[in-house]
This record gives C-alpha cells, sequence and structure tokens, in this order.
C-alpha cells in the first residue's frame, strides 16, 4: 500500500504556492490559485487539488498559461463586467471580476461577469460560494475543451463544461450548492485513473464507435459520456452559451486540451451571474428557502446538495488530509 504523509490545509496551500512560484508563477497569480488546490483537498476532491499543481506547473513553464498574467477588467454595459485573464490563470481574474460583480449586484439586483482569454479556474463551486458568502445568489459555468460528442454522433464537440448554484443563508455563508459537469463524471477522474494504468467503471467514457470503454488506453482516446444522455448535452450547450458564446471566450471545439503541452493557451471562459436574493422577494426568499431546505433535510437517507462537501471540510480541519509521498516527492522543488 502507497505511503503517504497527513498534513494541514495551510501546508497544503503553501506547498502548492511555493512549487507554482518556484515554476515561474507570480506570487500574486500563485496566491489564490494555491488557496483553491488546498480548499479542493479539503473538500475531499483530490483530482482537483494537489494532483493537478505538476500539471499547472508544467503548463506555466511550456508557456500554454502565463503565470505572470495580468488580467485587465472591463465594463461593456451598465450590468455587465468583462476581464480578460490575458492567458492567465483563470482565478486572478475572477478575483479581480468580483471585486466589481458584488457590488454591481447588490446595486442593480442582478449583474453578469465574463472571463475571456481564461484557463481551467478548477472546482467551480468554491467560486459561487464566494458570491453566496457576500449574500448574493450565484450562478457559474465555466466551458472545457471539447470532450463530449453530440447525441448520435461521436466527434467531441463540447467540454464537460460544469455549472454551479450556490444560495446565501443570509448569515455570511451558503445554504444548499450544486455544482455539476455535463459529462457523467469530471474528465479529470477517469483521466487520472487511465493515466495511473486503472481501468475506469462503465459509463464513464466512451470509445471512438460510441460504446462504453473501461481499459486505460482507451480511456484516453474515448469522449466522456453526457450526463443523462440527451440531457447532459443539453447543459454542455447551456454552459457554452454562458461561459463562451456570450462573453466572446474562445469555443470548447477550438480550445486546446487542459492536459499535455500542445496546442498553446486554451483561451476558455467563465461566466457568472449574481443575484441580490431579496430584490424582487423579499423576505420571502429566505423564508421559501427554510421551507425547501427542510422539506429535502428532513426525509431520512436525504441530503441537501453541499452536505457532503461540508462534512469533508470539518474531517479535513480536525486531522488534514493523508497526501501521497509520491505525489509530495514530485512537488519538492
Amino acid at each position: 500500500m502507497e505511503g503517504g504523509t497527513r498534513l494541514s490545509i495551510r501546508a497544503i496551500e503553501d506547498l502548492a504556492r511555493k512549487a507554482l512560484e518556484a515554476a515561474g508563477t507570480d506570487p500574486d497569480n500563485a496566491a489564490p490559485l494555491a488557496r483553491a488546490v488546498a480548499q479542493a483537498e479539503r473538500d475531499g476532491i483530490p483530482s482537483h487539488g494537489l494532483a493537478y499543481v505538476p500539471v499547472y506547473c508544467e503548463h506555466v513553464r511550456c508557456g500554454k498559461v502565463d503565470g505572470r498574467a495580468e488580467p485587465t477588467v472591463g465594463r461593456p454595459r451598465p450590468g455587465l463586467v468583462r476581464v480578460d485573464a490575458a492567458t492567465g490563470f483563470a482565478h486572478p481574474a475572477i478575483d479581480l471580476g468580483f471585486k466589481v460583480l458584488i457590488p454591481l449586484a447588490r446595486a442593480q439586483g442582478v449583474a453578469m461577469l465574463g472571463v475571456v482569454n481564461s484557463y481551467n479556474c478548477g472546482v467551480l463551486g468554491h467560486h459561487v460560494e464566494r458570491l453566496a458568502e457576500a449574500g448574493l445568489v450565484g450562478l457559474g459555468f465555466t466551458n472545457a475543451p471539447a470532450s463530449i460528442a453530440p447525441v448520435g454522433g461521436a466527434r467531441p464537440v463540447l467540454g464537460t463544461n460544469p455549472f454551479a448554484l450556490a444560495l446565501p443563508d443570509g448569515a455570511g455563508s451558503w445554504r444548499l450548492l450544486v455544482d455539476q459537469s455535463a459529462s457523467v463524471v469530471a474528465k479529470s477522474e477517469a483521466m487520472a485513473r487511465a493515466r495511473s494504468g486503472e481501468p475506469v467503471p462503465e459509463g464513464w467514457v466512451l470509445g471512438t464507435d460510441g460504446h462504453p470503454v473501461t481499459a486505460p488506453e482507451a480511456v484516453l482516446r474515448g469522449t466522456m459520456a453526457p450526463a443523462g444522455g440527451p440531457k447532459g448535452v443539453g447543459q454542455a450547450l447551456l454552459v457554452e452559451t454562458m461561459a463562451a458564446l456570450l462573453t466572446g471566450a474562445t469555443l470548447g471545439l477550438h480550445a486546446s486540451p487542459f492536459s499535455g503541452t500542445e496546442g498553446g493557451p486554451p483561451r476558455t471562459g467563465q461566466g457568472f451571474v449574481a443575484f441580490d436574493p431579496e430584490a424582487m422577494a423579499g423576505a420571502g426568499f429566505f423564508a421559501g428557502l427554510r421551507d425547501l431546505a427542510g422539506a429535502i433535510e428532513g426525509q431520512q437517507g436525504a441530503r441537501l446538495p453541499g452536505a457532503r462537501r461540508k462534512a469533508a471540510r470539518a474531517r479535513a480541519d480536525a486531522e488534514g488530509v493523508l497526501v501521497p509521498d509520491r505525489l509530495l516527492d514530485r512537488l519538492k522543488p
């Protein structure tokens, strides 16, 4: 059995930040990305945690992402914010956009942020959580390089394209969090298994003939299975609209992969819509949310979306996170 070392969340963040800076990432860009890496480990999502840091570092070194990029913000319309990530990491660009988006949504009731010339934004739910913590309803969308074929087709056109929804609890945190991709499982989950030589569960990946495959070599050549068939393709199209068509970012169809060193910057995009929950509903929003959440949590065996993440965070805060020694060796300067 592979050995591991238990690290605190702070130690994980420091490890990620130092590795990113050693690869050539500016400290101001490394800091928000390192926080996101640590948060993914805290949430029990290791595929977006430390395991991804060697990829980030490789992409800085090869120029797929500019570790020293300086994002810029624009205001194309009164209710719109647009940030050009300048082929840098998504996290500092989103941070810059949220500084404008949050007060704008509070003032107007609703506002949208579009991020272009961007990169993988990690766990999308982390970003909309921040909107909920600011007292807003947050919707997030991010497109990705094509890996899902349309129904009846075999050539990938759309990415795994997740969306996320966070509802505020009225006390500085979130009450409900939905974060799901258009595929049966996130592509990073399938690729991590395939690269380690493990077969993936049947139904995750489709082969070139459109039928399910499980063998590692076939997984690497296949396409991701859409969740719910046509419904997953429909979600991917919705996200592609919100994150790329409306913002002006590169379509997943034309984006370079998030893995490997080929193709230059992917230039994908993110879209966020923030709502003042009481702008139209008044106090009825929180009363309705209490009823809705209670109807779910009141059923034996049912859980509110996001409850699993909160439980994982409590464990990680108390016990730390077990990190494989093999991964730690890869991250040492």
